[in-house]
This record gives structure tokens, sequence and C-alpha cells, in this order.
């Protein structure tokens, strides 16, 4: 009798763990959130997309009953082949915990009780007309979403304030989105002769571009050079050349940079944009090498948000703003007489004191700090979400949507290939874009985006610009900082499994993630007096985390921590996530 089981000295630990569930012959390997609850032959399947990064896989959806069981890696060879990672595969009930059903107005009590739809839509259109309004799309949305939402702030109410990034951002940011050209692709990896990848950390932040990059060094020893703080289990794998730099040196990094040729390609990650200059730096790298460009965001919806313009400075199809032909083109597809013509309002601006009135759809309430919520409080705001947050606590108005199994729509990947869904799942809820189409309706501009198949067919027909891109304008980089004996840097990134919003009701997943620990120099261990394993203090004057320290290559003026995990949710209790000074003491 033999049994299924792991080698005692070496763990399973892996985000790839999944695969071998599907890929067993006899059916002997099962998950813990699909075991026992039913046979194949009482599933209804559909092929999906997922939800959780810009990797672009393939899925399969499994339903019983109007409930979602399980999904599965599909097959596509010019993406995730025939894998997928466990996020993709068993993070799939966020949608059931505290679900919203209702419209709902908040009333002369300051309470939100639930409404009519049309009662709610007049609200909202209320709210919404005569102020100074923005956009905030969040980085889920799917590209036909992403389009109504685009449409919408510059049809409906006049603006170019729209941003998608619920993140750290900035505006030489938006000046790359106009100016690069992202051409690379998963092929261009299997057939590259050099990897770089810049403040990208593909296992974490894309597990499938990983796999395809390590699948290369496996086959036939791909060179592969990371820029990082330190040498992390990922790159350990991928045997990468450590560019080792100190958070904020990232551009004297990039510049340093040689070798390249025709056949490379250079992966940049959205992290590089909080070091001012470092886009510009790792654009010229590509410009001078010709070597190939892809940009690699960490959430499923941002590359489509980027071509649907849901962005202050760009229309659908990478048009700019400031274009006259480029809004002559796009308004004559929307009917308009005339579009806004001034680059809008970021992420940033739009929650400070740039406007009074802001209609968020799928922003994640844990990439919100506590001073933005503040700010946002005192706005009137219209929600569009899933399911209850930070953001119902404050909205004025709230407009429950469908979740992506509810509905169809597409998203596109890094190398921008759509991939289209349709629901897998029968739901009363409607899709981002069917809202909007309402609210517009209500408010006296319609922009007649009735369903789904509506917008694909309208930003299809609208096409990318074929005029001649801009040239970034040359950004200043900041000064080093000085850290003085106690003190560090902090670099960070999110690991694949953490406390990420989408990952919530899978307690079996979240059992998987690796530990959280903060990473530190042996010289700091030494001066601090702590162990391989023992409890450090990390703290500023907006808080502190007292988590295990892990001793690693790392610059002994820096530190690294986990931007999203358990015990270290750093925007929430650091108020920063990167390039900036902390106090580190033994706990």
């Amino acid at each position: 009798m033999q049994q299924v089981g792991i080698y005692e000295d070496e763990p399973f630990n892996s985000y790839y763990s999944g695969n071998t569930v599907q890929i067993c012959p006899v059916g002997a390997l099962t998950g813990t959130s699909y075991r026992f609850r039913a046979r194949p032959f009482d599933l209804v399947s559909n092929d999906s997309a997922c939800e959780h990064c810009a990797s672009g896989c393939a899925m399969r959806t499994d339903v019983r009953r109007g409930k979602t069981l399980r999904r599965l890696a599909g097959e596509d060879a010019t993406a995730n082949e025939e894998w997928n990672c466990d996020k993709g595969r068993w993070a799939f009930k966020y949608e059931v915990k505290n679900r919203i059903s209702t419209p709902m107005i908040r009333n002369a009590a300051g309470q939100l009780e639930e409404a009519s739809w049309p009662e709610a839509l007049a609200a909202a259109a209320k709210g919404l007309t005569n102020a100074k309004v923005g956009v905030l799309v969040g980085g889920r949305s799917t590209v036909e979403d992403a389009y109504g939402y685009s449409k919408f702030a510059r049809v409906a109410l006049g603006t170019n304030n729209i941003d998608f990034r619920s993140r750290i951002n900035s505006a030489e940011e938006l000046e790359f989105f106009a100016a690069a050209n992202s051409t690379a692709t998963y092929k261009d990896i299997d057939n590259a002769d050099q990897v770089v990848l810049l403040a990208f950390e593909p296992e974490d932040e894309s597990p499938i571009v990983f796999l395809r990059i390590y699948k290369q060094v496996r086959k036939r020893a791909l060179k592969v050079s990371t820029l990082t703080p330190y040498t992390s289990r990922g790159s350990e794998k991928l045997n990468a050349t450590v560019i080792k730099m100190v958070p904020g040196n990232e551009v004297a990094a990039i510049s340093a940079i040689n070798g390249l040729t025709g056949k490379s390609v250079v992966l940049i990650g959205e992290r590089l944009s909080e070091t001012p200059g470092a886009l510009s730096a790792a654009l010229e790298l590509v410009n001078k090498s010709a070597a190939k460009l892809g940009y690699v965001p960490r959430r499923a919806g941002d590359t489509g948000a980027i071509a649907a313009g849901a962005v202050a400075n760009l229309l659908p199809g990478g048009r700019l703003v400031s274009d006259a032909t480029a809004r002559v083109d796009v308004a004559a597809a929307w009917g308009a007489s005339a579009l806004p013509t001034e680059t809008g309002l970021t992420t940033n601006e739009i929650i400070g004191s740039g406007t009074n009135a802001v209609l968020i759809g799928g922003v994640d309430p844990f990439d919100i700090s506590a001073e933005a919520k503040l700010s946002l409080s005192k706005k009137f705001v219209v929600s569009l979400e899933i399911r209850e947050s930070d953001i119902t606590d404050i909205a004025q108005v709230v407009l429950p949507v469908a979740a992506v199994v509810e509905k169809s729509g597409s998203f596109m990947d890094w190398q921008g290939k759509s991939r289209k869904f349709d629901s897998a799942v029968e739901s009363l809820n409607r899709s981002d874009v069917r809202i909007l189409s309402m609210l517009a309706d209500e408010i006296g501009k319609p922009i007649n985006l009735p369903t789904v198949s509506a917008a694909r067919k309208e930003f299809e027909a609208i096409g990318n610009w074929d005029g001649a891109k801009p040239s970034m304008k040359s950004t200043v980089t900041g000064s080093s900082l000085n850290v003085g004996a106690d003190e560090a840097i902090i670099s960070s990134w999110r690991n694949l499994l953490d406390k990420g919003s989408l990952q919530e009701g899978e307690d079996n997943l979240a059992g998987t993630a690796r530990a959280t620990t903060a990473v530190i120099s042996q010289s700091r261990a030494s001066a601090l007096s702590v162990k391989d394993g023992e409890l450090i203090r990390v703290s500023n004057t907006y808080g502190a985390v007292t988590l295990s320290c892990t001793i690693a290559d790392i610059d002994n003026s820096a530190i690294w921590l986990p931007r999203n995990s358990t015990n270290s949710q750093l925007i929430k209790v650091l108020g920063t996530v990167g390039n900036s000074i902390v106090k580190v003491s033994k706990a």
C-alpha cells in the first residue's frame, strides 16, 4: 500500500502546487475547496480569464447550481501554455462575503439605506452634475468597463480627471504610458538572448511570466539580470545576475546596464515609477540598445485601462488628450461636439483638494491610506462595488455591480492581447459599463453603451492611434537619502499570496502564503544583536511593525518588507511603501 505524501526535509512550498492536482492522472490529488462537493459530470464548465494579474491566463470555471466550485488552467500556447498559479486557481470566493445586492443612498442621519435603482441613479446624477468631479477606476476593470469609465468621464462629466492607478504613481508614469512602445511578448522571451527585470519580481507579480522565463533558463541557460535590493527566492530560481541597488538609486543602476541587443527583452514593473527618473532611464536604455520593451503591471485590468483611455492624459487607443486631431477622431466616434482639452487630474489630485465629487469603481480599499479615506469622506462619493469595503463607509451612493464570474468582458494582458470570456454564473447584477450608461442617461448626456458587446464593438472600431508618439521629458532625479546607524531605506513589493481583498474567503490558500519577514543585512543583524528569525521593530512617525528578520545580501542602508502581508500592511501601518527612511531596532 502506498500513500501520497511529501519529503519531510523538503516541504512542498510552491506558488504552482495546484497544477499537480490538475495533472494527476488518477484523481488521487484533490483540492480542499472542491473535494467531495461534486462529481465532474455535475459541473457546467465555461472558458474564462483570470482576474488576478496581467499574465493573461486562459482558465476554465466549473459551476454547480449557480456556485463556482473550482477553476482550472486552460490551454494557450501564447500565454500560460497549460499552467496557472495557485492564486488564479483558488482565489475566487471573494465575491461571497458582504455582498452588495441593492443600491444604497446615505440618508440625512448619515446612514446608508437601501433604495431603488431610479432613486439611486437620480441621487448619483445630482451629486456628480455641476461639480468638480474625478473618476477613479482601479486596476481590476475589464477592457469594456474601463472604456465605459473613460467615455463617461469625457462625455457625461466633461472631464479628463480619470485615473486607474489606485497605488503609488507619478506624473512621469503618465508620460511613459504615452511615449513607450511596449511590444515584447512571451514568444520574445522564448527567443531572447537576455532578459532584464527592472523593479519587477515576476514570481510574485506575474507568475506565468516567471514560468516562461524559468523554462528558458532550464532549457538553454537564458541569461537573466534583475534590478533588485537583494537576491530573492525567485531570483535564485532564475539564476539571475542581481544588479543590487539601494532603493532610490535605480537611475544610476539602469544607466550602467550594457550589452543588450535587438534580441534582448527588458521587462518593467509598475514599481519603477516610484523612483523619479527611473522610467525615463529605462526607456533610454531600450531605445539605445534596440531591445524589446515589455511593461508588466501587477493587475489584470491595468493594460486594458491604458488602452481604453482610463487615464488623465490619454484617450482610447493611446491618443493624447492634448492632440487636436486625436480629439476630433474620438469625438466623431462618440458623436460628441467636443472633448475636454487639458490633461486631467491624477489619483492623488482627485483624492486631494482638486475635486469635490468622485466616482469610484473597483478601487481596492487596502490601497487607500487613512489620509486618503479622510479626504474622500469630505466629498460626494459614488461607488460601484461588488461588496462592502472601506469605500462603502464613506460613499453617498453605492451601486452594486457584477463580479467577473457573473459578467462577460475581456482582460488585456501585458502583451496587449485580449482574452474574452462569458458569464459563468447567472446573476441579476450588471456590468459596470451598463450602470455607467444608465447613469449617463440620468445625467442627460448619454454614452450609448447599453451592453458589454456594444462597448467592445465601439472600442475596437476606434482602434489604436497611428500618429507619432511623444518623447518623454527629462525628469529630475531625487537626491540620495542619508541614513543613520539605526535607520534604513524601505524597499517592498507584494507577495503573490498576501492580504489582497480578492484572496479573502479562501483560508486554505492563505495558509500556503510565505512567512512575513523583514530582510536585513548581516551587518545590521550584528549591530542589533539579532539572529535569523528573531524579531525586529520597524517604525516611523506614522506607526510601526514588528516582524521576524531574514538575513540576506541586502545593502546595509536598506530594509525589505512585504507590502501587504499579515502584520505588514505598509500603507495602513507605516503610510509608505518605499524610498523613505524608517527606524530599525531589536524588538
